[in-house]
């Protein structure tokens, strides 16, 4: 799994007032379109919160790249706070507790975008596998 530490960069596409804080938002433009986003807000010391956070994702990176999932780190946040952003660079779960994984793969599992990409690997694993028959 890739983690991305992003500290000081501009304000992030898409995440509006939701994502308004003290600290300095990840610029999440390089991503829209490409990428689903999971920006985890770390605040200062040893928060169980975001080391519960983090150590459920860790457990599913697969399943996350799979999804096309960064994870994205903001350091100095005030609290813990977990957002999840979708490839059109909307928000679609902002939470102040740790999220189960389940309910994240839910909620990506239901949008438009990734039923069509499911729908275009499972169509590209079918042409593939008939060009190998003899």
């Amino acid at each position: 799994m890739r983690l991305f530490l992003l500290s000081a960069v501009s304000a992030a596409v898409g995440l509006g007032a939701a994502g308004a804080s003290a600290v300095a938002s990840p610029d999440l433009a390089v991503y829209r379109g490409v990428r689903r986003v999971l920006v985890v807000d770390q605040p200062a010391g040893n928060d169980p919160a975001f080391r519960t956070q983090l150590a459920a994702f860790e457990v599913v990176a697969a399943e996350l790249a799979e999804r096309d999932v960064e994870i994205v780190r903001v350091p100095g946040a005030p609290t813990f706070r977990v957002r999840l952003v979708g490839k059109d660079g909307g928000v679609k779960l902002d939470s102040a507790r740790p999220v189960a994984t389940a309910e994240v793969f839910a909620l990506i599992d239901a949008m438009p975008m990734r039923r069509a990409e499911v729908a275009e690997r499972a169509a590209a694993r079918k042409d593939e596998a008939e060009t190998r028959e003899p």
